[in-house]
């Protein structure tokens, strides 16, 4: 799901999510084959995170096209831990840059330009469902990158394997005059201790920022170890 929650891995511990991304518009389709998330414990609150993936794009009457996305960085802090079923409140900054050498914003794979995304997220578990809310603020040099972000994911937990989510998300441009809503319905479905399949599917119910998005889908796997 887009929006994120305030957990972490744990002391020491990986959690490696390998997704694999299809977004598709009028006349395009962009593909993640597969998205790489990585995060790894420090500590019981804090979190590090290497976001990256191959992308190709296959857009009407032109070459299939592939190459590496932009690379992200970032960091979690849970700074408010009320406990399991408590209220938690986290930060998680992140940097969103172009790899060296790559070429891939002149074919439109990636941004040339340097982001910067400040947000917070928040988490509640309630006796039959839990609710994550986010938002935060984008810096960028350009302006057309700069711009507000936020969402809100309900989570129920069918049996103690199988989770049921649903999400709206929302991006807007910097004065907040212009948006794209995003829907998405997604499960996890627990395979083992260590791994768990990720599922979601969704589409923009309105986007005035570029092309209205008609599918967003993904699968995954999550490991931890």
């Amino acid at each position: 799901m887009i929006t994120d929650d305030p957990g972490t891995p744990g002391p020491g511990r990986w959690e490696i999510n390998l997704v694999w991304t299809d977004e598709r518009t009028p006349g395009s389709t962009f593909f993640g084959l597969p998205l790489l998330d990585a995060n790894y414990g420090v500590g019981d609150r804090l979190q590090l995170n290497l976001q990256a993936s191959w992308n190709v794009a296959r857009n009407a009457g032109q070459p299939t096209i592939g190459g590496m996305s932009d690379s992200q960085l970032a960091v979690k802090w849970r700074y408010y831990d009320a406990g399991e079923h408590g209220l938690q409140l986290s930060i998680y900054p992140r940097v969103t840059f172009l790899n060296p050498g790559s070429d891939s914003d002149r074919r439109g794979l990636a941004d040339r330009e340097t982001t910067f995304l400040l947000p917070f997220e928040a988490q509640k578990d309630f006796p039959w469902l839990s609710v994550n809310v986010d938002g935060g603020y984008v810096f960028s040099n350009e302006e057309e990158n700069r711009g507000w972000m936020g969402g809100i994911c309900i989570g129920r937990r069918v049996i103690k394997a199988w989770e049921l989510d649903a999400e709206v998300h929302v991006h807007t441009d910097e004065h907040a005059s212009r948006a794209e809503w995003i829907a998405n319905a997604g499960s996890r479905v627990d395979l083992s201790e260590h791994a768990t399949l990720l599922l979601a599917i969704g589409r923009d119910l309105r986007n005035q920022l570029g092309r209205k998005v008609a599918l967003l889908g993904c699968v995954g796997i999550q490991l931890r170890f």
